[in-house]
């Protein structure tokens, strides 16, 4: 009989799952992907004119991508720290303008914890 291989987390759970762990370098690409996607709207609706009737469609891409990546980048945090070990309450530093851009370097810089923990056995996957 062959072995069954272990399939890895799917995007979904990256974007969109609240339980597991995630390390720094999912993290932050999954940031850059949604910044990528912001700025490509905004890029669109600065360089469409006014009276062109694209400017109201990339408006609302805009719009549409901004709802989804608070959402996404909300879950994505939650996913962080609990690789941290830390609270989720914590995530209101990100709500906060006067600290919001530390705790996203904090986020992105401080180590997960090693080994298993409160939130699963291993970094980058659901909890089991």
């Amino acid at each position: 009989m062959a072995a069954v291989e272990e399939q890895g987390p799917s995007l979904t759970w990256l974007f969109f799952g609240w339980s597991g762990r995630l390390s720094r370098a999912p993290f932050a690409l999954g940031w850059a992907f949604w910044l990528m996607l912001l700025s490509a709207a905004l890029t669109q609706i600065v360089m469409v004119p006014k009276e062109d009737p694209t400017f109201l469609f990339w408006s609302f891409v805009f719009v549409g991508v901004g709802l989804v990546s608070t959402v996404s980048s909300i879950l994505l945090t939650i996913k962080r720290l609990h690789d941290m070990n830390l609270p989720v309450p914590l995530i209101i530093c990100l709500f906060i303008p006067a600290i919001s851009i530390f705790a996203l370097i904090a986020f992105l810089v401080w180590p997960g914890t090693n080994g298993p923990n409160d939130y699963g056995r291993v970094a980058n996957r659901p909890k089991d």
